[in-house]
């Protein structure tokens, strides 16, 4: 479902200023607001990875965010140095092992928050400690390994061929560790065969750490056509890449999603205090465009999706939930999925 049109409605705040520049000026400045770059903030105290968790979401390799400006804050909690202001659209608040008191007033602070441990793959009993900061911190608490995350978002390693060459000789004893996978007599299975050194096993723990060296192994020892496409595609999704940038993506969604209802709350307020331009903002305002978003806001605010199936069974289902509610904020948003589910099923 679209959202509001950011050309069309320069297009009209032009033409109302043709009349009305008072109003076309309202809009302007309603429309600025609304379609300014939506700002992500990584926070966190010092040394549990922000740099990573950053590099992990401005990389080419994961969904794009558009018109969204990714930062790093300075470190929280830092003796004699006043904390930075989380004051982002968005917060990305990555925590180590233990939350402190400064790390769960931070999380609080927060309109949109996505808390995050960014060195996942260091703790022993991760699922413990992660209900331990989701308890702690109020919100779930995302796991990233960090350097898996970050290298192969990056392009690193630049090939598997190495641990391809490796997997069928490698056996479970040989990845338990670092220093095992670098010590194996890796032998190989004719003269002809090549086997990593030492030093090509070392870089490559450096990227994906051992973690990653005994996941794609295992991966190849079961297919050896896996290609590194794939491969990639896997460490993504072991590493909790793939998760954690989705929920940001979602995050900065809904924030497009409530500044576009704010815009249209906007709007309704300056087709009443300005008769002149009433007409034409009035006409918008009840256009497809601005019906379906008012339901996107509304869905957004109950926590809901638009659901699959016939839409005037929904819209009558909507209707009968507004109207049977005391409460008057779930009946305005049900009443505007109700429209938006109708105007639908118009133009289906």
């Amino acid at each position: 479902m679209s959202g509001v049109n950011q050309g069309r409605m320069r297009s009209l705040a032009s033409s109302v200023s043709e009349r009305d520049p008072a109003s076309g000026h309202e809009i302007e400045l309603a429309l600025d607001r609304c379609f300014a770059r939506i700002r992500v903030q990584v926070g966190g105290r010092v040394g549990v990875g922000k740099s990573s968790v950053r590099a992990v979401l401005t990389s080419s390799t994961v969904p794009a965010f558009t018109d969204v400006e990714i930062t790093e804050t300075a470190a929280m909690d830092v003796p004699s140095a006043p904390d930075p202001d989380l004051d982002g659209d968005v917060v990305v608040y990555v925590l180590t092992s233990g939350a402190q008191k400064a790390d769960v007033d931070a999380v609080a602070s927060a309109s949109h928050v996505v808390p995050v441990l960014a060195k996942a793959d260091t703790v022993d009993d991760l699922a413990g400690v992660l209900d331990r900061l989701t308890s702690a911190v109020g919100i779930e608490v995302l796991p990233l390994m960090g350097t898996i995350a970050r290298t192969v978002s990056e392009g690193e390693p630049k090939s598997f061929d190495m641990l391809r060459r490796a997997a069928p000789h490698l056996s479970s004893d040989m990845m338990l560790t670092r220093e095992r996978f670098l010590r194996a007599d890796i032998s190989p299975a004719s003269v002809s065969d090549e086997v990593p050194t030492a030093a090509e096993r070392d870089v490559l723990v450096e990227h994906i750490e051992i973690l990653g060296v005994r996941t794609v192994a295992e991966a190849l020892q079961s297919d050896p056509t896996m290609d590194d496409v794939r491969i990639r595609l896997l460490l993504l999704g072991v590493s909790g890449a793939a998760r954690f940038t989705d929920t940001v993506r979602r995050s900065v969604e809904r924030v497009r999603v409530e500044r576009q209802a704010r815009l249209l709350h906007r709007l309704t307020e300056l087709a009443a205090e300005h008769p002149t331009s009433a007409e034409e903002l009035e006409t918008f305002l009840t256009s497809d465009e601005a019906v379906l978003a008012i339901m996107r806001s509304a869905l957004d605010a109950l926590g809901e999706t638009v659901e699959p199936g016939d839409k005037v069974e929904a819209a009558a289902l909507w209707l009968a939930r507004a109207q049977s509610t005391g409460d008057p904020n779930y009946s305005r948003a049900a009443r505007a999925i109700s429209r938006g589910y109708l105007r639908m099923r118009v133009h289906s």
